[in-house]
């Protein structure tokens, strides 16, 4: 009787122990994964920025840096790691590309571990990004400007209402009539005429332009760019590529206007890239939309 007590509490032991280690985190190389989501509970979109670390370690090639890659149909990230000791904290960090997004999620290894992975789920949240300051020299006469930023007050007086110039006209380029009109608030995408009467430096503040989805009728079409400088041609404008004929911008130096024609050898064109800060004229010969990047 006694033999099979003893044999019956080995039994138990030895189960305890293997479900206790199965609980355990894995000493060593591992692999973490989980959802990564707004707090709305959608799953964010492939190709944010992860980072993981052994906040208890300092191990060899930390952190761990990926691109997320969501593998369907959990969408999970995947990314692997090491761990010293079940009581390591492991951090996972998620961003998203321009940084408007983040969250980041701390758990204990063996807390964490489910026998096969570590799983660490990441909620992201908006992030308030500090706003950015964009200067450019306006010399006196016609400036064809645009916004690489996007103003927090996007009134006229508050965009270009800084000291150190001084302007009598604004205008825009209205599609369906062709002529120009006042303009009373500016916003990134489109281009703008400026008649400066003091010249400086024009400052204002904002958030990063990043990227320009815009709608153009055939015929002139008057755009901004983005907060990029130096967009190389003609694979800025591949997203209309075939659908214009030539791209004007405005000298304010000269008061006269250059152009970049696609169908031509490079030596005819006056420049070859996109800039910030910068107003275009585009001709399109089809109604088309452009998009950038």
């Amino acid at each position: 009787m006694r033999m099979r007590l003893l044999v019956l509490v080995i039994a138990t032991a030895m189960m305890l122990a293997t479900i206790q280690s199965a609980a355990a985190a894995p000493v060593g190389a591992f692999t973490a994964k989980g959802t990564v989501q707004y707090e709305s509970g959608e799953t964010c979109p492939y190709g944010w920025n992860l980072e993981m670390e052994n906040l208890d370690q300092e191990l060899e090639g930390e952190p761990w840096l990926s691109t997320t890659k969501f593998v369907p149909p959990s969408m999970d990230y995947y990314i692997a790691g090491t761990t010293v000791a079940d009581s390591d904290h492991i951090k996972v960090t998620i961003t998203s590309p321009d940084g408007s997004y983040s969250g980041t999620n701390t758990m204990v290894a063996s807390e964490a571990f489910d026998g096969t992975n570590v799983i660490i789920n990441v909620v992201v949240y908006e992030v308030e990004l500090p706003p950015e300051t964009f200067t450019k020299s306006l010399p006196l006469g016609w400036n064809l400007i645009s916004l690489p930023l996007t103003p927090l007050d996007n009134s006229t007086s508050a965009v270009l209402g800084n000291a150190t110039i001084a302007y009598d006209a604004v205008k825009s380029y209205d599609t369906a009539t062709h002529q120009f009109e006042d303009a009373t608030t500016m916003d990134p995408g489109t281009g703008y005429f400026v008649h400066v009467t003091t010249a400086g430096d024009w400052t204002y503040e904002g958030t990063a332009y990043t990227s320009i989805s815009a709608t153009l009728p055939t015929g002139l079409n008057c755009v901004g760019w983005t907060n990029e400088t130096g967009s190389a041609l003609p694979g800025a404008l591949s997203s209309i590529d075939g659908s214009y004929r030539y791209v004007a911008r405005w000298n304010a130096g000269t008061q006269s206007y250059e152009v970049y024609l696609p169908d031509a050898p490079a030596v005819f064109s006056d420049f070859a890239t996109m800039d910030r800060g910068e107003g275009y004229f585009i001709a399109a010969t089809a109604d088309c939309t452009l998009t950038y990047p």
